[in-house]
């Protein structure tokens, strides 16, 4: 099979141009592939050494006259590199490395079907070449054959640890075209290992972030069999939160998680689920005399329960998570189980506006006899200005003697009252 039988083409009704801002991405992604290039050595290390000296001793070498040619392309002598490649083939007409030299010397001296020709061989000879792949990913892209930039974008991210930045720009700006962002879909149904961390630059990196490229993304996920995990949702909504688009973070939160069950204002009042990393999971932390986990209920519990342990005097790391109510009056409410002989006033819960830090409402935990449970509720007024979202709290005041308090808490709910919004528009 010839060099030409092998160029690359793009689908019929394809080549069509990838939006200005890919362009640019795209040329950083080049820039780093300018620099991969400089870097990435040949198979055999003493050749990389001096390709000069090489060539010297071992002139029928193919790898030593492949090595020659690319250290002539990265000091800028395209011709030199294109003759040198061009007799490493003869030598061996199937070396990827002097395929790929020889390819990227043609495209800087403007031939670009010569270099799409080589590019698309040393391709498919060396899967595992990164400044190969990265080329046919790049060229892919250009020319709208998405479907093939994806699998050699695949075929670099499935082998490194740590995918470069570039790449992830690149297929982040590439994905705002719909085109792209469906073939995108399949390789992530796969649930490919640089699957998580892509997300996270999509939300934590990406400056500006792309939301609008994760949410196309996740939604296309939450319907197959490997749905959006945890932690994917939540670089995505801990962005929105950033962007303070509170109302589109719980809309889509519902609409990816798919959780069964998804009642009311608080999410897991009861603690029988997993904890984790939205906004909207239980935040919960530990430091110097204070610790809170989920474990089993006491006494007349049911299931699981939220167990605080405070010494009364430190700092506490309080236990929250994100509430979206919409203006009006609400009912928060929950049940309490002291352990301990100490008085648990000191631990208290409270709804304050994310924003302003407004305590729009605080109740104590009831003092009562150990070893047993009470209720407790206190009314919650969500003012309709500078409250789109709160946090639902429980901390502690720190006094000046130590003592023990240990207290389990459960049933924790926000009802609307007559004039709220139903809590069925925005319950999660």
């Amino acid at each position: 099979m010839t060099l030409r039988e092998r160029e690359p083409k793009a689908p019929a009704g394809a080549r069509k141009s990838l939006p200005n801002s890919v362009g640019f991405v795209l040329t950083i992604a080049m820039v780093w592939l300018g620099g991969q290039f400089v870097t990435q050595g040949v198979s055999d290390a003493s050749l990389g050494g001096d390709p000069e000296l090489a060539v010297l001793w071992r002139g029928d070498s193919a790898d030593a006259v492949a090595a020659l040619a690319r250290a002539r392309l990265t000091s800028h002598n395209r011709d030199g590199a294109a003759r040198l490649a061009a007799h490493a083939l003869q030598l061996a007409p199937l070396d990827a490395s002097a395929l790929a030299t020889y390819g990227l010397a043609m495209e800087q001296l403007g031939r670009q079907p010569q270099a799409d020709q080589a590019m698309a061989v040393a391709g498919k000879l060396g899967w595992r070449d990164v400044l190969t792949q990265l080329w046919l990913f790049r060229r892919g892209l250009v020319v709208g054959d998405f479907r093939a930039a994806l699998d050699h974008a695949d075929a670099l991210m499935r082998r490194q640890d740590d995918v470069p930045k570039a790449l992830f720009v690149a297929l982040g700006a590439a994905a705002h075209d719909p085109r792209v962002s469906a073939s995108l879909i399949g390789h992530l149904r796969a649930d490919p290992a640089w699957r998580a961390p892509f997300f996270v630059y999509l939300g934590g990196y990406a400056k500006p972030p792309e939301n609008d490229v994760a949410r196309t993304l996740l939604n296309g996920l939450a319907a197959g069999a490997t749905p959006p995990t945890n932690d994917e949702l939540a670089s995505y909504l801990r962005s929105l939160v950033g962007e303070q688009k509170f109302d589109q973070a719980a809309s889509d939160w519902r609409l990816f998680s798919r959780q069964p069950g998804l009642t009311g204002y608080v999410y897991d009042g009861d603690f029988q689920r997993p904890t984790g990393a939205t906004p909207f999971d239980w935040a919960l932390a530990n430091g110097v005399g204070w610790s809170a986990a989920v474990t089993d209920s006491p006494g007349a519990g049911h299931g699981q329960a939220l167990r605080v342990e405070y010494d009364g005097v430190s700092p506490p790391q309080p236990v929250r998570q994100m509430l979206v109510l919409p203006p009006g009056t609400y009912r928060l409410s929950g049940r309490a189980y002291n352990e301990g002989d100490s008085d648990p006033k000191a631990l208290t819960w409270g709804v304050i506006c994310l924003i302003s830090g407004q305590v729009i409402a605080a109740v104590p935990t009831p003092a009562f006899a150990s070893a047993q449970w009470r209720a407790f509720e206190v009314e919650v007024t969500v003012p309709a200005d500078h409250c789109p979202a709160q946090w639902l709290v429980l901390s502690a005041t720190p006094g000046d003697v130590r003592q023990d308090i240990s207290v389990w808490y459960d049933d924790i709910v926000v009802t609307p009252i007559a004039g709220a919004i139903a809590a069925t528009s925005q319950g999660h």
